[in-house]
């Protein structure tokens, strides 16, 4: 499994006949075998998730399919205005919230389930070729000093709530947000998914760029059992052998 850091919580993961993208708005990406499949994942509308340059990538590679959250709506119409195929729409699958679906079949099919975002859209669980993934999206504990108390503590409840059900699970990669712009709060939502999930690799993102708070969280009292499952990004283009 190759996983590379593309740009704030875009990721691409390649495995043996499948390619994963996540969340993708900016960087350069990698080569593919174009006898891949790739699947594409938007998790909401948000302009740091969601490019519609994504839909030139049909143009490279024939085996090709696209899941958005929900709230990720384009006609016809919008498409041509955006300079994109609008027949690409035939390839997309829309997921609402806590949804499951199979995709292919056979030793190619892909088990892919939806939680309920705290703030849009939602977060996946993909499962392919013998390997479980958890991209977050912006699932996570958003808490913001200056909200009202009631605000924050609706944001931890919501959040637990989804973490929760998915307690026990393990991920052999998972992309959790580490935002640096919640302050003393930057590690809450990272704390919770390791305390209640078991991944082997855990990559941080959402950090705008600042790959320092992954050392410091690593120094954290709930980070520090954790620190050799975290990866240390560093910059755009980071190759993660696995």
């Amino acid at each position: 499994m190759k996983i590379t850091y593309i740009a704030h919580s875009g990721f691409s993961v390649e495995l043996e006949k499948q390619v994963l993208l996540f969340d993708y708005f900016t960087g350069e990406l990698p080569v593919w075998d174009k006898q891949k499949t790739i699947l594409v994942f938007a998790s909401h509308r948000h302009q740091d998730h969601f490019n519609m340059k994504i839909f030139s990538l049909r143009e490279q590679y024939p085996h090709i399919h696209f899941f958005f959250g929900n709230d990720i709506k384009l006609s016809q119409a919008q498409m041509v205005h955006k300079k994109a195929d609008p027949e690409a729409l035939e390839d997309v699958t829309s997921m609402k919230a806590r949804e499951s679906l199979v995709y292919g079949d056979g030793d190619g099919a892909v088990r892919i389930r939806s939680l309920k975002s705290t703030d849009e859209g939602v977060a996946f669980l993909v499962e392919a070729e013998g390997k479980s993934i958890y991209h977050a999206g912006d699932l996570n504990w958003w808490y913001w000093e200056g909200e009202p108390l009631s605000w924050n503590r609706n944001m931890e409840v919501n959040y637990k709530r989804e973490i929760d059900s998915i307690a026990g699970s393990f991920f052999d990669a998972a992309f959790v947000p580490l935002d640096p712009r919640l302050e003393a709060a930057f590690g809450y939502g990272m704390d919770y998914f390791l305390q209640k999930t078991d991944a082997s690799h855990i990559f941080p993102m959402h950090m705008w760029e600042e790959y320092e708070y992954i050392a410091k969280y690593k120094e954290t009292e709930t980070g520090r059992p954790y620190a050799d499952r975290i990866m240390e990004i560093k910059e755009r283009g980071d190759v993660f052998e696995i």
